[in-house]
């Protein structure tokens, strides 16, 4: 018997997802738990494998279309197999009342297409006001434009030039919100370390190790140290972790995305860089799981590579506290009584001051900063 896959919910805050490609084509087989297509949710990219087993009988969603949760989106079966009866939408039942006073009968249910769906909300387009062209008086896409045809055209550019527009949405659309979030419930607090990476910047060529899985790794050590930034605050309690699932947030086709580390304080140093660039490589491949990118207690971010000195970090809600490291640059320091050329960094340590007070942070970030200042002791 035929199964109708529907766009699954990946993360509880999803309502919508976005099809960037379909791994399989009409008439190919497919078995139960493969990777069936790609979907950006409002986290990431991921991989959705196939619910069911047989041949993929038929594709109802393009890429780049943006499908509501719970929308049919393919259908898997036997060959040949008849699905024409599963593809029509199930129509609400007419309950007639007798006598003289009977209830006046609603209106008739709208009925659309879910790509005329999307291209109506995201022209912002009141269904009601649309003509349905499709059997049954089902509204199409084709309608849509129709209508957008028909509507006085707006003029394309403001009185100074050119405007380009397009709908937040996505991963976008979620870091917006959390940013929001992070803004309006945590009482955000920033200090900073200035480190010296000249030992660890050859240290990291002599070993090719990334400078990213050094700081990751001192940063767990200094963690066990000072508990209460692995925590979040929950209403009134506070939740200190006791695993160190540690967030790198790294650029990818879809944005910066924070990928997760969990149980970073089992893995060697070797490990983090050797985990750190395979969950990198399925970032820019759009192969991450939803595993890959939740759960994390604590973020390292770097806008040092992309020039910015030093920065304040927003806190990656529900965490308490994110690291953000600035651009490594030869400055002249001074050394006893000698002024030489170092390689320095700015480390930039936001926090939660409902729950962190300010010498436990800053005591944070000085095991951090001695930690990479001598780098081998990371190794061990």
């Amino acid at each position: 018997m035929a199964t109708v896959i529907i766009m699954p919910r990946l993360t509880d805050t999803m309502h919508e997802g976005k099809i960037l490609e379909w791994l399989k084509k009409e008439g190919e087989p497919v078995r139960e738990g493969e990777p069936l297509l790609v979907v950006e949710t409002d986290k990431a990219a991921v991989e959705v494998n196939a619910s069911a087993s047989g041949v993929l009988l038929k594709i109802l969603m393009s890429p780049d279309e943006l499908v509501p949760v719970e929308e049919k989106i393919a259908v898997i079966g036997e060959k040949g197999e008849e699905i024409g009866g599963l593809l029509v939408e199930r129509q609400e039942p007419v309950v007639k009342e007798r006598g003289p006073e009977a209830r006046t009968p609603s209106a008739p249910r709208l009925r659309a297409s879910p790509a005329a769906k999307r291209l109506a909300k995201e022209k912002g387009i009141d269904l009601a006001g649309v003509a349905g062209s499709g059997e049954g008086g089902l509204i199409t896409e084709r309608d849509i434009e129709n209508f957008l045809k028909a509507e006085p055209k707006q003029p394309k550019v403001s009185p100074y030039g050119e405007e380009e527009r397009w709908p937040l949405q996505g991963v976008r659309r979620v870091m917006a919100e959390r940013m929001a979030q992070s803004s309006h419930e945590t009482a955000r607090v920033t200090t900073m370390a200035e480190t010296d990476f000249t030992d660890l910047q050859k240290l990291s060529k002599e070993k090719s190790i990334t400078i990213t899985s050094f700081v990751v790794r001192a940063v767990v050590q200094a963690l066990k140290d000072f508990p209460v930034i692995n925590s979040s605050l929950e209403k009134e309690t506070v939740v200190v972790k006791k695993y160190y699932n540690v967030g790198v947030s790294v650029a990818s086709p879809r944005g910066l995305i924070v990928l997760v580390l969990h149980n970073a304080e089992r893995m060697n140093l070797q490990q983090i860089s050797e985990r750190l660039g395979s969950l990198a490589q399925k970032a820019r491949e759009s192969r991450l799981s939803l595993e890959e990118i939740s759960g994390g207690t604590f973020t390292v971010t770097n806008s040092g590579v992309f020039g910015s000195l030093f920065f304040t970090p927003m806190i990656n809600f529900p965490e308490s506290a994110i690291l953000g490291m600035g651009k490594i640059m030869k400055q002249p320091v001074v050394r006893g009584d000698q002024i030489v050329i170092r390689s320095m960094m700015y480390l930039s340590l936001s926090y939660d001051h409902r729950v962190i007070d300010g010498e436990a942070a800053v005591s944070f970030l000085q095991k951090v900063k001695k930690g990479l200042e001598s780098p081998l002791g990371l190794l061990g």
